[in-house]
């Protein structure tokens, strides 16, 4: 007790003007801290908290399903361009979506190298940039853009199997929108793509339309479909069953053929349509539709890509682009791939690569 009564009486014979520096001095620590914060917020611009506001109000509109203005759907488009762009500086350019420098080429150091893409994968690498906020497949340099039959591991130079892994439909529900279209531009035969899109691309289109100017080239299935007798009997022995069923007349009955060219302007006498017209004016497709795009029509690409690119309206009504681009390449000489002499595979890796800075979630194909 006395040692207890000697501390207080010490604490108490303190000058009262300790007591006041101590807390001016707590207070002054406290004063600071609370500038720094302050500091720190009134550094951010203000246009980042109203960006987010609106981000967020889009955002929140198109997740509970609500009707959105084509501004609101713009600005969604933006937001996902944006997150795009956040891994890489050079994303929003052409830069960031073409492959590096030899990124394919197998390394021939005395088997010190090891590329499973160049040795055993059929499926792409991933590449590096994001378009509409997913993964797409990587650019090759150096084999032509169909890896299966380039690798020969296949001798169907249409083979797909490639492009299965990367779809957009995949990633994300295109269900969900009222009209769903396919557009197949360059259709040939029913069995060449149309088919493959009905059965392979997870989305049931409402509205499918054919463009091929051959006449003599694409006619419509036949019409057989009974769903009770559309199963294999069982088989104790296992054998593989070959037939495959037709397609129903209600899926038929959604399609629709236009034997015209396809290009980057209208020209009667030629027979040939202005297909960005066509989409925006005659269909009035919108970003608010599902809209897959197949194009395959012998060099045409080009002129119409471009325009493309120059056009952001574009990249946000076409949710998923396959293309087909024409060049020279020996490879493909015994398909007449040797009358695209205007053209390179350089430029049509650049073409790509420029149609995915642009939003354009692109691939070749097949």
């Amino acid at each position: 007790m006395t040692v207890v009564k000697q501390s207080l009486n010490s604490i108490r014979r303190v000058d009262p003007l300790i007591y006041f520096s101590v807390i001016v001095f707590l207070l002054s620590l406290v004063s600071i801290d609370i500038y720094f914060r302050k500091s720190s917020v009134s550094t951010i611009d203000s246009t980042v908290c109203s960006t987010l506001s609106a981000d967020a109000k889009a955002l929140q509109a198109a997740i509970q399903g609500n009707t959105i203005t084509s501004e609101d759907a713009q600005h969604i488009c933006s937001i996902l361009n944006r997150r795009n762009y956040q891994d890489d500086k050079h994303c929003g350019s052409i830069v960031g979506h073409l492959p590096s420098k030899d990124s394919w080429k197998l390394l021939n150091a005395a088997g010190k190298e090891h590329d499973p893409w160049m040795q055993m994968k059929w499926v792409g690498k991933p590449a590096k940039c994001r378009v509409k906020g997913h993964v797409i497949e990587a650019l090759d340099d150096v084999n032509n853009f169909r890896r299966g039959y380039s690798l020969k591991y296949i001798w169907d130079v249409e083979d797909k199997t490639h492009i299965l892994p990367w779809l957009l439909g995949s990633r994300q529900d295109l269900n969900s929108r009222k009209r769903r279209v396919l557009l197949d531009l360059g259709g040939n035969m029913f069995n060449t793509s149309i088919q493959w899109f009905m059965r392979m691309y997870p989305c049931d289109f409402t509205e499918v339309h054919v463009f091929e100017v051959d006449k003599s080239l694409f006619q419509f299935p036949k019409e057989a479909y009974i769903e009770s007798s559309n199963v294999a009997e069982q088989n104790m022995l296992a054998v593989t069953v070959n037939e495959t069923p037709r397609i129903p007349k209600w899926m038929i009955d959604r399609m629709k053929l236009y034997n015209v060219f396809v290009s980057d302007s209208d020209d009667p006498e030629k027979n040939a349509w202005n297909i960005t017209r066509f989409i925006k004016e005659e269909l009035r497709l919108t970003a608010q539709d599902t809209v897959v795009v197949k194009m395959d029509i012998e060099g045409s690409e080009w002129a119409i890509l471009k325009r493309w690119t120059e056009d952001p309206e574009m990249a946000d009504i076409v949710d998923e682009l396959f293309v087909e681009i024409h060049y020279t390449d020996y490879s493909m000489g015994g398909f007449g791939w040797f009358q695209f002499e205007d053209h390179n595979r350089e430029q049509a890796v650049h073409l790509l690569a420029g149609l995915r800075a642009k939003g354009f979630f692109a691939h070749a194909w097949p």
